[in-house]
């Protein structure tokens, strides 16, 4: 049986887990690390940073992950030193990635050959090396894209879509939400790449305050506003999806808090502290149908773990740190389920929950 694994922040940023294994709630090794947001897939995790950075967390895995890297090196030939990497101003640089043992030309650009010819002035060489991801297990920092325009500091992450209807199986795909309300993509996250290659920016008619992507196709937004939007068009062949659509609330008089999609229900709080799921999402109708109420009890923020189990964090007034889940509530049953359980487990050593939860997470590996 697989293992899940179920994250969860505090208010100070501190980072916990809790196993289907160990049954035990333990802080992440890593003590410095504070995070805001967590958003956990199969096979690995993503959060924001305190620090607006994002971090990665890949599950262990008896396969090394492997990348092939490759550059050219260029240089052009003068009658002084022969050749050298004292380039023209109009050549490419030095190093490249493309165009670049030793191949003869010209000049730059043009048709390269290993043969050197009298009128050969300049050569290039190709350079291969193979690097390996080496933070498997731990929370590694995603650099910054350059010389790509990186996104503003985000708020929010989700992370979804390894199980596309058309295919099962997919590499997942990474959303982010800025402070200035935009719309953020992670695109090349590849098995070789995991951490994926740069953000592309989503088109938005208002600003976002929270997205939310399931297991397969579907991707919701909480504006802020209050209102909600779907994002529909999305497809293995675009990712990123072609339009938004806008959802009514569950309550007219009561603006959405928080908002989780699983893969045929979406759960949403609204700001009186209540829950409702939508019944009737799948990749022919984001939008849903059925709407109701489900759980009784304030609640300040509901994620959907595997078989669109719900589960969520009472609200600030309440006495108790816990989590609360909600049995029999999945995609072969009703989305309502039955009855509310508190998922505490205890805390290893001392290190207990010593603020209030803020986000939970639950992931497959």
């Amino acid at each position: 049986m697989p293992i899940t694994l179920l994250w969860a922040v505090d208010v100070y940023g501190r980072v916990y887990s809790l196993t289907t294994a160990s049954g035990h709630w333990q802080r992440t090794d890593d003590k410095l690390l504070e995070l805001k947001r967590v958003s956990a897939g199969r096979g690995r995790s993503w959060g924001v940073g305190c620090d607006h950075h994002v971090y990665l967390n890949l599950m262990p895995s008896e396969t090394n992950i492997r990348f092939r890297e490759e550059t050219y090196e260029n240089q052009r030939w003068n009658p002084v030193e022969g050749f050298t990497d004292v380039l023209l101003p109009t050549d490419r640089w030095p190093w490249s990635d493309v165009m670049g043992g030793w191949e003869y030309a010209v000049d730059f650009p043009a048709n390269f050959s290993p043969e050197k010819k009298w009128n050969s002035c300049v050569r290039r060489r190709r350079w291969i090396r193979y690097r390996r991801y080496t933070a498997q297990g731990s929370w590694a920092k995603i650099p910054l894209d350059q010389p790509q325009k990186a996104p503003l500091p985000l708020c929010d992450i989700s992370c979804g879509g390894w199980e596309m209807s058309d295919q099962s199986g997919r590499y997942p795909c990474l959303w982010g939400v800025s402070q200035q309300g935009q719309v953020w993509f992670r695109e090349g996250i590849q098995p070789r790449v995991p951490e994926g290659v740069s953000w592309e920016e989503v088109e938005v008619p208002k600003e976002v305050a929270q997205v939310s992507a399931g297991p397969g196709d579907l991707l919701w937004a909480l504006l802020w506003d209050g209102n909600l939007m779907v994002r529909t068009g999305l497809t293995l062949d675009s990712p990123k999806g072609s339009s938004w659509v806008d959802v009514e609330t569950p309550c007219k008089e009561v603006e959405a808090l928080h908002v989780a999609v699983g893969v045929g229900v979406v759960w949403v709080v609204t700001k009186d502290f209540k829950v409702w799921f939508r019944r009737g999402v799948n990749s022919h109708n984001p939008c849903g149908s059925g709407l109701g109420s489900a759980i009784v009890g304030e609640m300040m923020m509901v994620d959907v773990g595997l078989h669109d189990q719900p589960g969520a964090s009472r609200t600030c007034c309440s006495p108790s740190p816990c989590l609360h889940g909600r049995c029999s509530a999945s995609r072969y049953n009703t989305a309502s389920g039955v009855t509310v359980y508190q998922a505490r487990g205890y805390a290893v050593g001392r290190d207990d929950f010593g603020g209030r939860l803020t986000e939970a997470s639950q992931g497959l590996f």
